[in-house]
């Protein structure tokens, strides 16, 4: 497994962060309000977000986003996981998800959810994710 120290986000990771994320989704950046994307981003408290750090640079993000519960309980959803394709099968996710899983614990989540590709069920079940019911998506 490659030596990787994990950190919350600062807003000094915010460009290296998009440009990971674009290896998911495509945006274009220059679209994009830094400052206002920020303080956006940083006044969500139920937000956890972490970056990997691989050789001083940041190489992972993932996010918990945590949501207290209507009777008391408080979930867990785990968005926006990705590697740097340069340092894909490293373990870097193996310890990404192992990372936000513990901060879940910490948070007093009684269980935590993601949605992935097809692709990536045998991945997130070796990390003892179970395929459990249909995700549906509207988009707006």
């Amino acid at each position: 497994m490659a030596e990787i120290d994990f950190r919350a986000v600062k807003r000094s990771d915010l460009k290296e962060v998009i440009v990971l994320l674009n290896q998911l989704k495509e945006i274009d950046v220059s679209k994009i309000n830094l400052n206002k994307a920020w303080s956006d981003f940083i006044s969500n408290s139920s937000s956890n977000s972490i970056v990997g750090i691989y050789n001083n640079k940041v190489v992972a993000y993932g996010s918990l986003v945590v949501e207290n519960k209507i009777r008391g309980e408080v979930a867990g959803h785990i968005e926006d996981i990705v590697v740097d394709s340069n340092v894909r099968g490293k373990m870097i996710g193996v310890a990404l998800i192992k990372e936000l899983i513990k901060i879940g614990k910490i948070k007093g989540c009684y269980r935590i959810t993601l949605f992935c590709k097809e692709t990536l069920v045998k991945f997130y079940s070796r990390n003892g994710f179970e395929v459990n019911n249909v995700v549906m998506k509207k988009y707006l």
